[in-house]
């Protein structure tokens, strides 16, 4: 087979090497069919291929697998529409004989065990094709029926985005790539930066989303180029509240969380943090919050303390009047919510999270522990535990110096930040863990935003295929169900 790749290897014999030109061929490739194509080549080379062949292994049970796949075969070849419910009814997992999990994604550059994939698919078209039955053959209320219950027992995936300044961009570059391989999930969270970018996603059908996640239309504030100045010294210029209120206008539609569901269908979720000490977090979306209007959400999320004051939120009233929501203000939501998994798995039944993490604190640290197990992570979590007995045992210490409410609302913010769970199981970041300072709160060019958006895609385009496949059955379902 003749290769960009197999032209480049014989020059790298020593294997370490060779892997180094494998990985710097994909970081070159500029979409993901030039990726995946590469992909492939370079695991038909490594011998990688013929691991996905094998169906023995001691990752997961193979034995059963296969039992169930052919199972289903030999029923849909004898048209056994009974025997095929009974099957289904049997338990449809994401994680049956271990199939989900993310270390089978790990030894292929694309894709995973063949048998694996070929049972997804055996699972899928089985429900595609109870859902073709005719009513004397299977009655639509059992249809119905099974494939709720389907549903319900499968769960669903849901995209998460945290908190980040104007790394924002990585984001939408994930985003971007989900969307245009149709694996972007209909559940979609963000908190600050993260909410920026889940705004702008939720509040548009898919024909406006469409070519339009580029440089030329998510820039944010005004149009910026370095001046002579700028660009000897590296300084950078900030961004005034007024630029947050412009960007707002322009990129975000003044629609409410239950206006914005209706037209794109898709659920998005704001994290909001309580200014006063007695309030608590909120998850904002269409339903809980159905009236609030996105914006005020996105500006009470991206209101830094010490940067930005708090936030009152607003809604449309029965009359179409805007109108003050709640009596409280809110702040940036990274202290409440970043990642709100157990908020979405009880509003939308969400068992499955896509986490794109770019909080610049916690981002060296930040670690995918399924994909890559870390021997310093017992380590990590002692540090976490300790660091939040520490805080709660400074009410008394400080409690006779400082007024309470102030000790009382600093703790509480630092026990919220040290409590969340930061991963999720498929887990997407940049390269490059640290970052300037100077690049949160300036303005990007064009090149640059540009840059950060292509640097979303290729961290996503390697767990394209994972996504793909472990959200394939729940896609199907919500296919059927919303017919």
């Amino acid at each position: 087979m003749t290769s960009a790749f197999t032209d480049a290897a014989p020059r790298a014999r020593n294997p370490l090497n060779r892997k180094a030109v494998a990985r710097q061929m994909l970081r070159a490739a500029n979409d993901y069919d030039d990726w995946s194509r590469i992909a492939r080549q370079i695991d038909e080379h490594s011998g990688r291929a013929r691991w996905k062949l094998r169906e023995r292994s001691n990752l997961y049970d193979h034995a059963t697998i296969r039992e169930r796949l052919d199972h289903l075969r030999a029923l849909r070849a004898r048209g056994d529409v009974r025997g095929l419910v009974f099957a289904l009814e049997e338990g449809v997992h994401g994680n049956l004989g271990g199939i989900g999990k993310p270390v089978l994604h790990s030894k292929a550059y694309f894709g995973t065990k063949q048998l694996i994939t070929d049972y997804v698919d055996a699972v899928a078209d089985t429900l595609r094709y109870l859902d073709s039955r005719l009513e004397s053959e299977l009655p639509a209320a059992i249809r119905l029926d099974l494939f709720r219950r389907a549903s319900h027992c499968y769960g669903r995936s849901a995209l998460m985005m945290s908190s980040g300044g104007m790394l924002m961009f990585f984001h939408f570059g994930v985003a971007k790539a989900l969307f245009e391989q149709g694996v972007l999930p209909n559940v979609i969270s963000g908190s600050s930066a993260g909410a920026i970018v889940a705004a702008v996603v939720g509040t548009r059908t898919d024909e406006e989303l469409r070519g339009f996640l580029k440089p030329d239309n998510i820039f944010f504030g005004e149009p910026w180029r370095p001046n002579a100045i700028e660009r000897r010294t590296g300084l950078r210029r900030l961004f005034g509240a007024s630029s947050f209120d412009a960007t707002f206008e322009r990129l975000i539609p003044d629609l409410t969380f239950r206006e914005a569901f209706e037209r794109s269908g898709r659920n998005i979720s704001i994290s909001v943090s309580p200014c006063e000490r007695h309030q608590s977090p909120r998850l904002l979306n269409a339903i809980t919050s159905p009236h609030v209007l996105i914006r005020s959400a996105v500006r009470a999320s991206c209101a830094v303390p010490g940067l930005f004051g708090p936030v009152q939120l607003l809604a449309r009233d029965s009359d179409g009047r805007t109108v003050n929501y709640l009596n409280c203000r809110w702040i940036d939501g990274v202290f409440a919510a970043d990642l709100p998994a157990r908020q979405l798995a009880r509003l939308y039944g969400t068992n499955h999270y896509i986490v794109s993490y770019i909080n610049p604190v916690l981002l060296p640290m930040f670690r995918d522990r399924k994909l890559d197990a870390s021997r310093l992570q017992p380590v990590v979590d002692l540090v976490k535990t300790s660091a939040r007995n520490l805080v709660q045992s400074t009410d008394v210490v400080l409690g006779k110096y400082l007024p309470a409410s102030s000790v009382g609302t600093v703790n509480k913010v630092l026990h919220d930040l040290l409590s969340q769970q930061y991963v999720g199981d498929i887990n997407i970041a940049p390269e490059r863990r640290l970052v300037s300072p100077l690049k949160l709160l300036s303005p990007l060019t064009h090149d640059e935003i540009g840059d950060m958006l292509l640097e979303g895609q290729r961290q996503t385009w390697p767990r394209i295929e994972m996504i793909r496949l472990s959200s394939k059955i729940s896609r199907t379902l919500a296919d059927i169900l919303a017919r």
